[in-house]
């Protein structure tokens, strides 16, 4: 069981054939002086790049600041700078003893079915915050290959990028040095190559390397034209299924639902920042913004109406739109039944000026979760919490490591973290990255924490029936084979959820959901209070995963043991004062018949 689920917790053509007609090597090393064309630090004007380099960027590992150096131009942003052409080969420099370069990376926690696959994610909300997935990849990509430089997030502009909205990564590689060119070919190879499973193990849009693009959507590379021949990084787009680990790298479960994203239901306007996943396809008509002589404002830049907002929302009118006019604005937006945007818009400038607007159709709104979608680490999800911060999110951090819950992060909170992150290797690198620094609790931190105490969290999307298989238990085909006659196009598989549902179960793991396991699943359901159908559902897999913590099948919570020692100890201290209190009756009530005794003898005298 810890296997699966914790265990798994553990990462050119164009520019090819223009040197073969000039005979040069683009990873031969270059003579002092001379000039690389095209490399990295080429004087070329990269402006409108696809990914351009990162505001603040160091090349050390460290990400982009996320704030702007001005307020971009006005415009819509729904438009690339960049784009495939036609196909090319993928040609990987061959190896040379002088540059070694490491095998990939090794997961043996992977299922034997491969992601689901979606189709292609635009941009479409602006919230230039690195998501998870993407923040786990990067430091298990760079450490693997040991070169740390790279950039995610970045403030949104007016061209279309997964940059803006958390979901991409650039990875400073310069295909002009013959090392560096050989680590980039490498992990590129690994990541494409059997029609890019790997690509679908970490949610992966499409890669950009020297002049050519892969995208996950056709399987072959292609030419990429844009202002950046990419020869100075490795350019790699993530799903949302990726950006929020959802996938089977991490999870030991391959996705057979896909998280669709937010919706472009207004026309024009960013859509909803994403929170929890979105199953269903996007069927309301798009709708109109009303005009407004206000111009749309977004993180970071400033203007007319976001002072104006900042009044409605009782904040001091700056102008601004920094991050806690960001916050409140998001959770007003979300009051008033507004996209959620977090960006200073036409509807939003509307609603605040008390104009009667029609009802927002429900796709432009955020994903309101059920309640087994979320659990107390979700309102920190975003928060990063440093050693000497002090509330409500180190108590909740304090309570999963087994810290004295006392809301105050000091050394010994410091040293529960750092004992527990040498545990999750991309958390352990996390922390050497920090070095000498505070400790700091990231929303990285955050998803494995909560997937530590909360096994099920990344699966309780998925449902299951009798019937319900793993790949690996329909070895002649029979899912499939009915599949096809159906028509379906989507996997007929649990995606290894199966097996992980029966080891928690504690009956026999086969991937095969048959009549002892629905009779196992009853029970769970029986003693939880749930209906006891047989059938696996989200209550049903918070659950089943209770009593599998209870009855120490999985682990839980890092901390479990110390907070049950300190719930027992509370239930001691309890029933020590119970006993004390019965004694101190006990007592009173013998000092009260001596008085009654003593005055009814008086009485009689």
């Amino acid at each position: 069981m810890t296997t699966m689920l914790t265990g798994a917790l553990a990462l050119s053509c164009s520019v090819a054939v223009a040197d073969e007609e000039t005979s040069t090597d683009p990873a031969a090393p270059v003579a002092a002086g001379a000039e690389r064309t095209g490399g990295a630090g080429d004087g070329h004007d990269h402006t409108g790049d696809a990914d351009p380099p990162a505001d603040g960027a160091s090349g050390d590992g460290t990400q982009g600041t996320g704030a702007p150096t001005a307020p971009a131009p006005g415009g819509g942003g729904y438009s690339h700078s960049g784009s495939p052409a036609g196909p090319a080969s993928f040609v990987q420099l061959p190896e040379d003893p002088a540059y070694p370069v490491p095998g990939p990376p090794q997961n043996d926690d992977l299922p034997v079915e491969v992601d689901e696959d979606t189709a292609y994610q635009n941009q479409l909300s602006c919230d230039p915050e690195d998501r998870p997935g993407v923040i786990a990849f990067a430091l298990l990509l760079t450490e693997h290959y040991g070169r740390p430089g790279w950039t995610g997030a970045r403030p949104c502009i007016d061209y279309m990028s997964q940059h803006h909205d958390g979901r991409a990564l650039d990875w400073q590689l310069d295909a002009f040095d013959p090392h560096e060119r050989r680590i980039g070919d490498a992990a590129v190879a690994w990541l494409t190559e059997d029609d890019g499973e790997m690509m679908r193990r970490f949610g992966i849009e499409y890669i950009i390397w020297n002049g050519l693009v892969f995208m996950k959507d056709d399987n072959e590379w292609r030419h990429y034209v844009g202002p950046s021949p990419h020869t100075d990084h490795v350019h790699l787009s993530f799903t949302w299924d990726g950006a929020m680990m959802r996938t089977s790298w991490w999870t030991g479960v391959a996705v057979t639902r896909p998280d669709l994203g937010p919706c472009d239901t207004v026309t024009r306007e960013y859509a909803a920042l994403h929170t929890f996943p979105r199953f269903e396809p996007c069927a309301d008509p798009a709708v109109a913004a009303p005009a407004s002589d206000l111009a749309r404002v977004r993180p970071g830049e400033s203007g007319p109406g976001v002072s104006m907002l900042q009044t409605v929302l009782g904040i001091e009118p700056t102008g601004v739109l920094d991050a806690p006019t960001r916050t409140a604005l998001v959770e007003w937006q979300t009051e008033h039944e507004l996209p959620a945007t977090g960006v200073a818009d036409a509807l939003t400038y509307a609603a605040a000026q008390g104009w009667d607007l029609d009802e927002v159709p429900a796709s432009a709104l955020s994903v309101t979760p059920e309640d087994w979608q979320v659990s107390q680490f979700t309102p920190y999800r975003r928060t990063t919490v440093t050693q000497g911060d002090q509330g409500k999110a180190v108590t909740v951090l304090q309570e999963a490591l087994g810290a004295e819950p006392d809301g105050d992060f000091g050394p010994k909170t410091a040293e529960a973290l750092a004992e527990w992150e040498q545990t999750v290797p991309v958390l352990a690198e996390q922390a050497e990255r920090r070095g000498d620094e505070p400790a700091v609790v990231t929303p990285l931190t955050w998803v494995y924490l909560e997937r530590a105490a909360h096994p099920t969290m990344a699966l309780r999307d998925v449902e299951l029936a009798e019937g319900s298989r793993d790949i690996g238990a329909d070895p002649d085909g029979e899912l499939a084979a009915r599949a096809a006659v159906e028509g379906r196009d989507d996997s007929p598989y649990a995606g290894g959820a199966v097996a992980v549902l029966q080891e928690l179960l504690g009956v026999e793991a086969d991937g095969s959901f048959g009549p002892l396991t629905a009779q196992a699943v009853r029970e769970v359901q029986e003693d939880a209070g749930l209906e006891a159908t047989g059938e696996v559902d989200g209550p049903t897999w918070v659950a089943v995963e209770a009593a599998a913590i209870d009855a120490e099948r999985v682990a839980g919570a890092p901390g479990l043991e110390a907070q049950r020692a300190r719930e027992e100890a509370a239930k001691e201290k309890e029933r020590q004062e119970e006993k004390r209190q019965e004694r101190e009756a006990e007592l009173e009530r013998q000092r009260a018949r001596e008085r009654h005794e003593a005055a009814v003898e008086d009485a009689g005298r």
